[in-house]
C-alpha cells in the first residue's frame, strides 16, 4: 500500500511540475508581443498488467499554445503591424520556417524585412521581402508595403512587395522561442482568409499576468505539501520494514 502511495505522488509531482514550467514560461513573456501562452494538461494513464500496483501514473501533453490574441496596442510606429483573424507571419529561421504574431518589424542593413530578432519576413511568394530606402513607409491590411523611394523624394509611391499572412487553423503549434512557434514537418499552410495587418499597432501578450502569478503560488504550495506527504511516506514504510524485520 505504501508503493501505491508514493506512485501516485509521484504522478501528482510531475503534474505540478509541468503546469509551473509552462506558467514560468508564460509570465516570463507577459510582455513579449504577439506571445501566445503554453498550455499544460495532464492525465490518468491506470497501471495495467497482472502486477501492476493499483492506481496510475500522470501523462503531461502540450496541445499547443492558446491561440487568444492579444488585445492590440497602439504604438504610432509605422513598422509595427497587429494581425487580426487567423492570421500569422511567416518568418524565416537558421532552422527553417517558423510563425509569429509579434509584428514589430525592421528593415536590416541588407535591406531585408525583418521580425524583432533579425529573421527576414516572407512575401506571399515564400521569399523575403527587400525594400529599398523609404522616407514613408505604408503597410496595408491585406500586407501590401508601399512607399516613396528615399532617391525620388517628391515621386510618387510604389508597391515593393506584400507580406505573406497564412491560417494556423487546426495546426497544432509547438513553441521554438519567445513568440515563434513550429508546424509539423510536412505541414502545408494556407493563405489567411480572414487575416489583417493593422500598422502602428502591436499584438499584446495574451498572458494573464496576475492569474499566472495566483496560479503559480498555488502550484508551488501543492508542490510542497505533495514533498511533505511522500516524505511521511517514505518514513512510514521505513518504520514498517523495521518492525517486520524485528517480529
Amino acid at each position: 500500500m505504501q508503493s501505491n502511495s508514493l506512485y501516485t505522488g509521484m504522478a501528482g509531482l510531475q503534474a505540478i511540475q509541468a503546469r509551473m514550467q509552462a506558467l514560468s514560461s508564460n509570465l516570463a513573456n507577459s510582455n513579449t508581443p504577439g506571445y501566445a501562452a503554453v498550455q499544460a494538461i495532464s492525465d490518468t494513464a491506470y497501471y495495467q498488467g497482472s502486477n501492476a500496483p493499483i492506481g496510475g501514473d500522470v501523462l503531461v501533453s502540450t496541445p499547443g499554445p492558446d491561440l487568444t490574441q492579444g488585445a492590440l496596442n497602439h504604438t504610432g510606429d509605422p513598422l509595427d503591424v497587429a494581425l487580426g483573424g487567423d492570421a500569422w507571419l511567416q518568418v524565416q529561421t537558421t532552422n527553417g520556417t517558423a510563425l509569429t504574431r509579434n509584428g514589430q518589424l525592421q528593415i536590416s542593413a541588407a535591406g531585408l524585412l525583418t521580425d524583432a530578432g533579425g529573421n527576414p519576413v516572407l512575401g506571399v511568394g515564400g521569399q523575403p521581402i527587400s525594400l529599398p530606402q523609404l522616407t514613408n513607409i505604408t503597410i496595408a491590411n491585406d500586407g501590401t508595403i508601399s512607399g516613396v523611394s528615399a532617391s525620388s523624394p517628391g515621386g510618387a509611391a510604389q508597391i515593393y512587395g506584400q507580406i505573406s499572412l497564412v491560417s494556423a487553423q487546426n495546426v497544432n503549434l509547438t513553441p521554438l522561442s519567445g513568440s515563434l512557434y513550429t508546424t509539423p514537418a510536412g505541414t502545408t499552410l494556407s493563405p489567411s482568409q480572414n487575416g489583417s495587418l493593422h500598422q502602428g499597432y502591436l499584438n499584446d501578450s495574451n498572458v494573464d499576468p496576475t492569474m499566472s502569478m495566483m496560479s503559480m503560488i498555488n502550484d508551488s504550495r501543492a508542490y510542497q505539501l505533495q514533498t511533505e506527504m511522500i516524505k511521511s511516506q517514505s518514513s512510514a514504510s521505513k518504520d514498517m520494514n523495521n518492525i517486520v524485520s524485528q517480529a
